[in-house]
């Protein structure tokens, strides 16, 4: 409320129809500038619903071969492939570190309409199938990941 209202009331000098009058011209304003907003938030929150941003960290599987460059990696390329499925809904991916620092080798980040969703496209990867890699779905609660993009 505007503060000359309020000290106009606390003073006590805002009686009778004209006290009443402003009071609702400015109650009026501020439920339209709220009602106004309104729809912009609610078709945010109907954006983000629809998808969700999650990140796989790949790791070293049980048919890992460590005398092995990951190139060499059996089903390797198959996974790389299957990352292309994708399509518009990959978001970034690639290596992490070294590939020597320990059992991480890789992230993925993608859209998916939920957690289910994601940890169903990882299953299916060739690379997760053949045990050659092991994968961790985390849904990553981002911002706006398009901003990062220049999109």
């Amino acid at each position: 409320m505007n503060t000359h209202i309020t000290k106009a009331i606390r003073a006590g000098s805002f009686t009778g129809r004209r006290a009443i009058l402003t009071l609702v011209i400015a109650a009026i304003a501020a439920f339209g500038a709220a009602a106004t907003f309104a729809p912009l938030a609610v078709a945010q929150d109907a954006a983000a619903a629809k998808a969700s941003v999650f990140a796989v960290i790949y790791e070293r599987g049980p048919a890992y071969e460590d005398n092995k460059n990951i190139t060499e990696q059996a089903n390797i390329k198959d996974h790389v492939a299957y990352g292309q499925t994708l399509g518009d809904k990959f978001l970034a991916g690639g290596l992490l570190g070294t590939l020597t620092d320990d059992k991480v080798l890789g992230m993925v980040v993608f859209e998916a309409e939920n957690i289910e969703a994601a940890k169903q496209w990882v299953s299916q990867d060739p690379g997760i199938q053949n045990n050659v890699l092991s994968a961790t779905v985390r849904h990553w609660q981002v911002t706006n990941i398009k901003a990062f993009q220049g999109k």
